[in-house]
């Protein structure tokens, strides 16, 4: 066996720098791997802070649309119940002015027919009164006449009684001219009352 040279037994070291593997290439630092995942997962949190940062901004404006449409909507249906409280408080006003129509016209027509019926009960009452009265005219004429003669047959009468009173000579004539004057005079009286009565009816 040969002896080895002082070269040969003396390795050569490495340099310091970047390493390699067995084949030559350059060896990747496990932290740089490390650093990677981490700036990856940094950058993940960030995406979702995004994300639910964007989400919570259209969550609001979303929000805020809703209560302005229902803010509208509450606008319109209010507008709306105005409008339909109006309109039943205008058939309402309308219902009650016909109704005072209606009434005036039914007391108008009533007052014009109880002024026609007054007026035709008026007038009938004026021409029965006037043909009443025209028959107790008619009526009173020959009765006041027929009066006027049984007070002068009365008062011949009277006459007679007295002339004959005078006369005492003749007792028997005297005596049957009394019981005749008598039975006239009774006659007359009842005529007379007969036309009073008569005559105190048709006056009534």
């Amino acid at each position: 066996m040969a002896p080895t040279s002082r070269s040969q037994r003396r390795r050569p070291q490495p340099e310091s720098g970047l390493g390699v593997d067995a084949a030559g290439g350059p060896v990747v630092d496990p932290t740089r791997n490390v650093l990677d995942l981490v700036a990856a997962a940094i950058q993940r949190q960030d995406d979702l802070r995004d994300a639910d940062r964007r989400l919570q901004v259209a969550e609001q404006r979303r929000a805020d649309q809703m209560a302005e449409l229902r803010s509208q909507y509450d606008g319109l249906l209010r507008e709306a119940e105005s409008k339909r409280i109006d309109a039943i408080r205008a058939v309402d006003v309308g219902a009650v002015q016909r109704a005072a129509e209606v009434q005036l016209t039914q007391a108008s027509t009533l007052a014009a027919q109880v002024a026609t019926s007054a007026e035709t009960l008026r007038a009938s009452v004026v021409v029965a009164a006037q043909a009443q009265a025209d028959l107790v005219s008619k009526s009173l004429v020959p009765i006041q006449q027929q009066v006027a003669d049984i007070l002068i047959a009365l008062a011949d009468l009277r006459r007679v009684q007295y002339e004959q009173a005078g006369q005492r000579a003749q007792v028997v004539e005297t005596r049957d001219v009394r019981g005749e004057s008598r039975l006239t005079l009774s006659t007359v009286v009842a005529l007379v009352v007969a036309a009073i009565a008569v005559l105190a009816y048709f006056t009534k």
